[in-house]
């Protein structure tokens, strides 16, 4: 559309021009160079594009030169036309839209080819001129090779866009590359960190529990310790006091003995008196039996008392055995067997003691028997 639309500015003053020979100021003013410029500007550009179609093969030759000629055909007439087929005035006149600065590169090579396309003759030129073959040759020289160094251009700027998209694609996977590196890299730094916690957290818990387990056998080895040095002043205290009171029951049956022995003297020596003298009476002898068994009775009754605190102190011996934590074994409860024997043994002693006090007894009322009889 725009192209018609020039052509038709073109096409309009070139019958005023006609006949006219005003010189260049006249061309000028009639023609409109800068027109002319811009149109042979836009039409020569397409031509190459249409060229560069045809040499990549996506548009038909034939086509594109059918086109192509259509244009050049109106442009050429035009000029021809608006210069009254005056060859030396078209020279000029394309001298001036060449010099355009909308001018075309190929301008110069069009104004050449249509200055060497005219005759002298302007009648020639204007009504004979074959300007069909103008523009097919046109199109095989100048078009053609401006379509060539386009497509040369074309294919160094595809070139340079592949690579630069390549280089792009490259440095954006370089990138990436370097972006799940660090990722990576962080992610391991990260895990072998947790890791060296984790280690770290499960020596400390581990350090803890030896230390806990230390404390606590120590612990358990100064209780069984002191469990086992009270138990001993136990035992030793009890030792002690059961010495304590052998020593005492023994003192005792000794005083028994020596007052038993005494009293037996006594009444011996009475019921020899009274066998000499007759003074004594029988109430003086029951008084003096009655006595020494009084005394026989408490001896008895302090060696039964003996053996019971000894009893009662091999209870408490026993009973401290069933709570003792020196080691595992004294922590099991006592067998009933060692509690019977014990209680066995007792029985034993206070039995003994009662049978030894009986036969003391016995013996003594058996000779203030004797005595009474005599009397």
């Amino acid at each position: 559309m725009m192209s018609a639309a020039l052509l038709l500015c073109i096409l309009a003053p070139a019958a005023a021009v006609r006949g006219s020979i005003r010189g260049s100021a006249g061309l000028l003013s009639d023609m409109r160079p800068e027109v002319v410029s811009k149109l042979l500007g836009e039409v020569s550009h397409k031509w190459a594009v249409d060229f560069v179609a045809v040499l990549s093969n996506t548009t038909d030759e034939a086509h594109a030169y059918g086109e192509m000629e259509k244009s050049c055909l109106k442009v050429s007439k035009s000029i021809i036309a608006g210069s009254d087929g005056d060859e030396d005035r078209v020279s000029e006149y394309m001298k001036e839209v060449c010099e355009e600065p909308s001018s075309s590169p190929m301008c110069a090579a069009f104004a050449s080819a249509i200055d060497d396309a005219m005759v002298g003759d302007e009648h020639f030129n204007r009504e004979r001129l074959d300007l069909t073959k103008f523009c097919k040759k046109f199109w095989n020289s100048k078009v053609q090779t401006t379509a060539q160094e386009m497509r040369v251009q074309q294919e160094a700027e595809e070139k340079a866009a592949a690579e630069k998209k390549a280089q792009e694609e490259k440095e954006a996977a370089e990138k990436k590359a370097a972006e799940e590196k660090a990722i990576a890299e962080k992610k391991a730094a990260e895990e072998k960190a947790a890791g060296e916690k984790k280690e770290a957290d499960e020596k400390v818990a581990a350090e803890k529990k030896e230390a806990d387990e230390k404390a606590t056998a120590e612990k358990k080895a100064a209780d069984e310790e002191e469990a086992k040095k009270k138990h001993e002043a136990d035992e030793a205290a009890a030792e002690a006091k059961r010495a304590a009171d052998s020593k005492a029951a023994e003192d005792v049956r000794v005083a028994v003995q020596a007052k038993t022995e005494n009293l037996t003297a006594a009444i011996a020596k009475a019921a020899q008196d009274q066998e000499v003298s007759y003074n004594a009476t029988e109430d003086d002898v029951h008084k003096l039996v009655e006595h020494a068994q009084q005394a026989i009775k408490l001896a008895a009754k302090k060696e039964a008392d003996a053996v019971q605190n000894e009893k009662e102190e091999k209870a408490a011996k026993a009973a401290a055995l069933k709570n003792a934590t020196v080691t595992k074994a004294a922590n099991e409860t006592v067998p009933p067997a060692v509690s019977q024997m014990v209680d066995m043994n007792l029985t034993k002693e206070d039995a003994a003691a009662k049978a030894a006090g009986d036969e003391v007894a016995a013996k003594i009322a058996a000779k203030a028997t004797t005595v009474t009889k005599k009397a």
